[in-house]
Order: structure tokens, then C-alpha cells, then sequence
């Protein structure tokens, strides 16, 4: 009698224990005014222990029982967001979308404009309105064109409008982009330039399919698109990788002088990014460099007379390979912040292709790996370190090698090397670490008008060893075109140079005093120098 009581005791047990964890709670969080996913949001039942943390897509799912849904609510919390209090029960359709409202701008518009409407009389108010929206559009760095909420067409870029650089002189662009207003998955950019001092228009296009959901943007976490671009504008070889657009602040210095080209490419690409960290990028990539009347392509022929090339046009296949444990992003419209750097980066690429002057009969191979990691000290800051291995395998002409600043694909904010000239250095192999600290608890914090505003210290050191071997040294057998007068191949010592600065400067500003350490009587050689930054 008591072992059939026992068993119909643990039956009843049992049915009951099933009927109260038969319920999964799953779903996704999203930002209530960008409607992307938030990675990393702690979600739990109050008073119990039954919760989850969302992956990088912003998706959760707990197991727990009826009772609970019904009885308690789920805490949503993530911080730069209002907390939420959800009352589910179980007729909520699964999966749920909950919709996380941030602390937004608008809050502190609010105190702000509540400031505005206390200075001055009527008439002042709506200049300091419009500066202050114009301060906004800055910082957003795009503009929408039309109803915010309503737009199919914005202009990006917005910081970048005006520029000047000694060839173009004073430069305009201007650049608009769709998103999904106008199409749910096909997205237009397109950008035009023009400098008053070469009398050049440039340009770029591009047209992006994105085979996954898209709240707003192309770019959103994670991509999976395939992209088709055309550009033509300046680009100095020595400055930033072929990909990215040119950046006009860096050729604003004195440093690209000399080292100055119009390029024209129209590449074809497919990248795609995953939850779990691995991404890939393919690309197929048609170029063309010409001269800026700064660079010259010239061999040395048998008779012992120069021969030039017009342009040098190259053709290029390449794979590049991403690992990136938890990697997530914040969406913020156009833009997208990496939610934590602590987690090392893996970088792997290879490019195959060929170019004009060895007519297809020479390939031409380059292999890149890099590693970037974030090292958090407590409370006296962090520092960022970027390690990069870069090998061209065959012979190349020289805009094809490896300058110093050759790489723009770093997460990190790890600045390029600021002194050397654009082409001072040349290589077919070389080696970069760079380190960056950015102090917290330090001599500023200790100082309260200096804590107020923000300062904090700042301190780099960047280093690049490389040399150049003999089959890429310019010869009358080889056909390689001659180097630019102010480029040499490295001896065995680095090139290293220091700084040093103050960050966060009211939140955004940035000053540096660098030093160049090594290779100091170069001809023309920047010893040291000051730099100036703003980041929105």
C-alpha cells in the first residue's frame, strides 16, 4: 500500500513539475526608435532566478512555467536604456519582440531647450535653435531628407562636406543614401566631389542587396551583402588601404606631398557576418592609377632610356577572414558602435591578381594577419594593441607594395602613423605593433575642474619594421618601375615614433604632441608635430 502511494505520489509529482517548465519564453530585443537588436540585455522574472542575457542579434529564450509568466513580470535591463516591466501570460505568441526605449537625446533636448527658452528675448531664440540643431545633424554626421520618420533618402557624410588637401585645394562632397523606405533590401549611395584647385569632379557609387531584414541601413549587424562600387578619386598609395574612401583630413598634411594619384576602380563583393563571430569577405576588384603629376611611372629599358606608363591598371581576387569572439554592435542609424573591444580580433587576408606592366604574366600575391585586443586596468584605464604581419610574395610595382599606413582595417582607435611622409618607407614585408593608453583614474582625475571637463591622458607608442627584397628592387632586368625620390627601403632598425596627449576633452576633443623617435635625418623630415581631432 505505501509503494502504490509512492508512486502515484511521484506521478502527480512529476505531472505537476512538467506542467510548470513546459513554457519557453523566446524572443528579441530591439531599440524602440532604430529598431535594430541590442546585444547583451539582461532579461529575468522578478524574484526568481529564470532569465537570460540576448545574444549579438539581440535574441533571448528562458524556459520557465506558466505560473511564473503569469504571475511575475520580466525585467528587461540594459544600460543606456529605460528598464522595462513586461506582463506576458501564456497566450503571447511566440517569439515576442520587446522594444527597449534608450535614454535618448530628446530627454536632454528637453533640458536644453528649456535652457534656450530662458536666455534672451524672442529673437534670439531661434538662432540658438537652429545652431543647435545644426550642432545635432554634425554629430549624427547625416541628414534626412524630408520627415524623419517618413524619409527614403538621407545625406551622410556630413562631416566631411568641406575638406582641403594641397592638390584639390578647397573640396566639396556631397553624399546621399536610401534605406529601406524606399526598398527593403536594395540600397543606393552615391557621393560627388569637386576641388577648385585641380578642376577635378570625382565620384562614387555604390548598390548594396542585402539578403537579410534591415531596419534602416545596409550596414546593420549582421551583414550579409553583396555590393557592387565604383570610385574615382585622389588616393596616395602610402595613406589608406584600396578599399576605403579617402580619408581628407590625412591628405590635408604636408606628408602626402609627392605621393598624390587619381584611381578609378569598380570592385564586386560579398561579405557576410555571423552571430558566432566569423565573418568573410570575397571581392573581385579592376583598378587604374594614374599620376597626379606628382608620381611618375618609369622603367629603366636595355638602351638605358625611361619608359612610361600612362596609368597602371591591376585586376585582383581577394579572401579576407574575421574572427571575433561576441562580437556585437549599438546601432545608431547610419552607424554602428562596437559594443566591447576586450575580446581579441583576427584578421586574415590574401589577394591574388595582376597588373599592366607584366602584362597578366607575373601574379601578384599579398597575405595580411593582424590581431587587435583591448586590455581593460581597473580603474587607471585601458590599452589598445594592434599587432599586423603584411608579405607580398612576388615582384610588384611600387604602388602595390607596403607603406606603413597601408592598413585601414583596425576596429580599434589606434591612429595610422602620423610623421613619416606617404611613401617614405617602401616594403614587401612588414611588421606593426601599436600600442595606446588612455588613462582613467591618473593626475587629471585627481583634478576637479580638469575631471569636469573630461581630461584624460594619453599615450602612444607605434612602431613598423619592414624591408624590401631584391626581386622587388627596381632593375633594368626586372622592368620594375623606378621609386619616388623621397621613398627607401628600411634598414634593420624600426621606425618608431611617440605620443603624447590629453582625450575626451569635453567629451570629444583630442590633442596629441608626437615624436618622431628613429630615422630623424631623412631629408625633409618631420621631427615631430601636433595633432588636432574631434570625434562626434
Amino acid at each position: 500500500m505505501k509503494k502504490t502511494t509512492l508512486i502515484v505520489w511521484l506521478l502527480i509529482s512529476y505531472l505537476s513539475l512538467n506542467a510548470q517548465t513546459g513554457v519557453v519564453v523566446k524572443g528579441v530585443v530591439v531599440d524602440s526608435i532604430n529598431k535594430t537588436p541590442l546585444p547583451y540585455v539582461a532579461l529575468f522574472f522578478e524574484g526568481t532566478a529564470q532569465g537570460d542575457i540576448t545574444n549579438s542579434g539581440g535574441e533571448f529564450e528562458i524556459g520557465t512555467s506558466t505560473d511564473i509568466v503569469s504571475d511575475r513580470h520580466l525585467k528587461v535591463m540594459f544600460t543606456g536604456y529605460k528598464t522595462q516591466l513586461i506582463k506576458l501570460n501564456s497566450d503571447n505568441q511566440m517569439p515576442i519582440k520587446i522594444y527597449l526605449p534608450p535614454i535618448t537625446k530628446k530627454e536632454d533636448d528637453v533640458a536644453v531647450l528649456e535652457v534656450i527658452r530662458k536666455m534672451g528675448d524672442e529673437g534670439q531664440k531661434p538662432y540658438l535653435l537652429y545652431l543647435y540643431e545644426l550642432i545635432n545633424m554634425v554629430i549624427d554626421d547625416y541628414i534626412p531628407l524630408g520627415n524623419r520618420e517618413f524619409n527614403k533618402v538621407d545625406l551622410y557624410n556630413v562631416q566631411q562636406f568641406p575638406a582641403y588637401n594641397h592638390l584639390e585645394g578647397v573640396r566639396l562632397r556631397l553624399s546621399a543614401a536610401t534605406n529601406t523606405r524606399l526598398h527593403p533590401q536594395l540600397f543606393g549611395k552615391t557621393s560627388v566631389g569637386y576641388g577648385f584647385k585641380d578642376k577635378k569632379l570625382k565620384y562614387r557609387g555604390e548598390l548594396a542587396w542585402a539578403f537579410n531584414e534591415k531596419a534602416y541601413d545596409e550596414n546593420e549587424f549582421p551583414r550579409n551583402n553583396l555590393k557592387l562600387i565604383h570610385d574615382y578619386n585622389i588616393f596616395s598609395p602610402g595613406e589608406n588601404n584600396p578599399r576605403s574612401p579617402n580619408n581628407f583630413l590625412l591628405l590635408s598634411y604636408r606628408r602626402s606631398r609627392g605621393a598624390m594619384t587619381y584611381r578609378r576602380f569598380t570592385e564586386l563583393n560579398y561579405e557576410k557576418e555571423t552571430l558566432y563571430g566569423l565573418s568573410y569577405m570575397l571581392w573581385a576588384r579592376m583598378s587604374e592609377i594614374k599620376s597626379a603629376s606628382e608620381l611618375t611611372y618609369s622603367a629603366i629599358d636595355r638602351n638605358m632610356y625611361p619608359t612610361s606608363l600612362p596609368a597602371l591598371k591591376s585586376k585582383d581576387v581577394g579572401l579576407a577572414l574575421r574572427f571575433w569572439p561576441h562580437e556585437a554592435y549599438i546601432q545608431h542609424k547610419r552607424n554602428r558602435t562596437p559594443f566591447s573591444l576586450s575580446y581579441p580580433l583576427f584578421f586574415l587576408s590574401h589577394t591574388v591578381g595582376e597588373n599592366s606592366i607584366f602584362g597578366g604574366n607575373d601574379v601578384y600575391q599579398k597575405t595580411e594577419f593582424s590581431l587587435q585586443k583591448r586590455f581593460i586596468l581597473g580603474d587607471y584605464g585601458f590599452i589598445d594593441f594592434v599587432g599586423d604581419y603584411q608579405k607580398i610574395w612576388t615582384k610588384a610595382p611600387f604602388p602595390l607594395l607596403l607603406f606603413p599606413n597601408a592598413n585601414n582595417l583596425f576596429f580599434v582607435d589606434n591612429k595610422a602613423f602620423f610623421l613619416p611622409r606617404a611613401m617614405e618607407f617602401i616594403n614587401d614585408e612588414q611588421y606593426t605593433l601599436k600600442a595606446t593608453y588612455v588613462a582613467d583614474k591618473l593626475l587629471f582625475s585627481r583634478i576637479p575642474l580638469l575631471n569636469k571637463l573630461g581630461f584624460r591622458e594619453l599615450l602612444i607608442l607605434r612602431g613598423v619594421k619592414g624591408n624590401l627584397s631584391n626581386k622587388n628592387i627596381p632593375a633594368i632586368e626586372n622592368g620594375l618601375f623606378m621609386l619616388p625620390t623621397q621613398t627607401i627601403a628600411m634598414t634593420k632598425k624600426p621606425y618608431v615614433e611617440g605620443v603624447i596627449g590629453i582625450t575626451n576633452i569635453l567629451g570629444i576633443l583630442r590633442i596629441e604632441y608626437i615624436h618622431r623617435l628613429t630615422y630623424r635625418n631623412h631629408p625633409d623630415v618631420l621631427k615631430y608635430g601636433f595633432r588636432f581631432d574631434a570625434t562626434f
